[in-house]
């Protein structure tokens, strides 16, 4: 059984002609049908493969719109300063994703920037 893994170090940025892309830490194993769900608010759920779902904490309020605006995303994963892989990503847009944030530990990006 998977478990969910908060992926704490990842950006989000925007390419010239509006494609959106996700750099995190370069994972083991290859992903299978990689898909990002996301409601808009502060946290989306990449399921990578069937074992691997990670949490992307914290997604910056200036790029959420765009995010939802998308139906699929690079993904780059990075070992040191180098491109490990690179994939497209399904982004399946809920209005809700069914998780209680607060009990496996994380807040609002709000929250989160007013934290010392």
């Amino acid at each position: 059984m998977s478990e969910y893994i908060t992926e704490k170090k990842f950006m989000v940025a925007e390419g010239n002609r509006g494609e959106m892309y996700i750099f995190l830490s370069a994972k083991p194993d290859h992903p299978s049908s990689p898909q990002i769900i996301y409601d808009g608010k502060d946290h989306a759920v990449f399921l990578r493969n069937t074992k691997q779902k990670l949490i992307l904490d914290y997604i910056h309020p200036d790029v959420r719109e765009k995010l939802c605006r998308s139906k699929e995303v690079v993904i780059v994963e990075t070992l040191l300063d180098n491109i490990k892989d690179s994939y497209f990503a399904d982004l399946k847009i809920v209005d809700n994703i069914p998780v209680d944030w607060g009990l496996i530990g994380l807040s609002t990006w709000e929250q989160a920037s007013h934290k010392s």
